[in-house]
């Protein structure tokens, strides 16, 4: 474990919104080749149990489609590891899938972020970034946990869950949501909008 980079391992969610593809980054604990169910290998949760990678990823997938508008999917998964913070990042295996979005959100959504922060059981932190995301009300105010609706809560409980191997960069386990903050992205704003 490297405190601060994608090591061990990573997952990129690869999807696209009317506007753009883009590319979802989240560190996990170590990656093992070998599968379950999946293709995709498999991970020692956090409750030391082993969970498969496909099923692990496609959970939380799950639960962030409803932040994804209908016109946009997530396309593929990859999993990457790397063996050192100055190794190479290497893909290890990938699959490519078709999870339409299925937000009927009517809020901005071109070239709004919606950032999920959490912090992780040795007060690092976590995220989870979606780009083209429909804002969640008139004003980018940050979203407090009280203020969580039913989808965000469950997204947000499957990101922490110990039966997971997900990450924070200081490569310990998410372990409570801080908020979700919604901005303007300046680099997709000038590229929507030149």
């Amino acid at each position: 474990m490297a405190p601060n980079s994608l090591s061990p391992a990573s997952v990129v969610i690869d999807y696209h919104s009317a506007y753009a593809p883009h590319k979802m980054t989240i560190p996990t604990k170590e990656w093992f080749p070998t599968s379950i169910t999946g293709d995709l290998g498999s991970y020692q949760a956090w409750d030391l149990s082993t969970i498969d990678a496909e099923v692990m990823i496609t959970a939380l997938i799950d639960l962030i489609k409803p932040f994804i508008k209908s016109n946009g999917a997530v396309d593929r998964i990859t999993v990457y590891t790397q063996a050192s913070p100055t190794s190479p990042n290497i893909p290890r295996a990938s699959k490519g899938v078709s999870i339409a979005g299925t937000s009927a959100g009517t809020g901005a959504e071109a070239a709004m972020a919606a950032t999920w922060n959490f912090k992780t059981s040795g007060n690092g932190n976590a995220k989870i970034v979606i780009l083209d995301t429909p804002q969640r009300s008139t004003w980018l105010a940050k979203v407090l946990p009280t203020d969580f609706v039913a989808a965000e809560v469950a997204l947000a409980v499957e990101f922490i869950a110990a039966t997971n191997a997900w990450a924070g960069r200081d490569d310990l386990q998410p372990s409570y949501a801080r908020s979700i903050t919604y901005d303007v992205n300046d680099k997709l704003q000038r590229e929507y909008f030149k």
